[in-house]
């Protein structure tokens, strides 16, 4: 049976650089990235033209037709609904409910934008339930003179509740 030659490791032998090698790879990565940047700008270059050509594609083309007032004065009046702060005025609405120990139903609320004025239809059980409800929206941040338009008694229904309409302005 054949021995095998021993192995030998030295860990602290000499080490082997070829500097022309690693030149020549530092080299070649320089410009293997120039190479790249270059091909990225150009392919940037190449969709933002299709971008334009694109959006000169899709937009409109301004026709020379009258506008008509009756179509501006309707997209004036949406506009005006659309600046309507629903979420704050609902919140503060469902709070003051909530604040009066839910003895209030809200029917309906209406808003005029224009003139920045709410009107609200609510039911309460008892008057001093509505007027409870009217004390708690004039704190409110939100409203601005919370005042009781009207009330009535509804007779028509078994528990007799108190309709009653308030208006108030919102807070921009």
């Amino acid at each position: 049976m054949k021995v095998p030659a021993p192995i030998e490791l030295d860990f602290a032998g000499p080490v082997r650089r070829s500097r022309k090698m690693g030149g020549a790879l530092c080299a070649a990565g320089i410009l293997a990235c120039a190479a790249l940047g270059y091909d990225f700008q150009e392919r940037l270059d190449e969709r933002d033209s299709v971008e334009a050509r694109i959006g000169a594609l899709t937009r409109p083309h301004r026709s020379a037709r009258p506008v008509d007032a009756r179509s501006v004065a309707a997209a004036a009046a949406i506009e005006k609904q659309l600046w309507v702060p629903w979420s704050s005025l609902l919140a503060e609405l469902e709070s003051a409910s909530q604040d009066v120990s839910s003895t209030v139903s809200l029917l309906e609320v209406e808003p005029d934008a224009a003139k920045h004025l709410v009107r609200i239809t609510a039911e309460a059980r008892t008057l001093p339930d509505a007027l409870a409800y009217l004390e708690r929206l004039q704190k409110s941040p939100v409203l601005r003179y919370p005042m009781l338009d009207s009330h009535e008694l509804r007779k028509d229904d078994p528990e007799h509740p108190i309709r009653v309409k308030l208006s108030a302005e919102w807070r921009t």
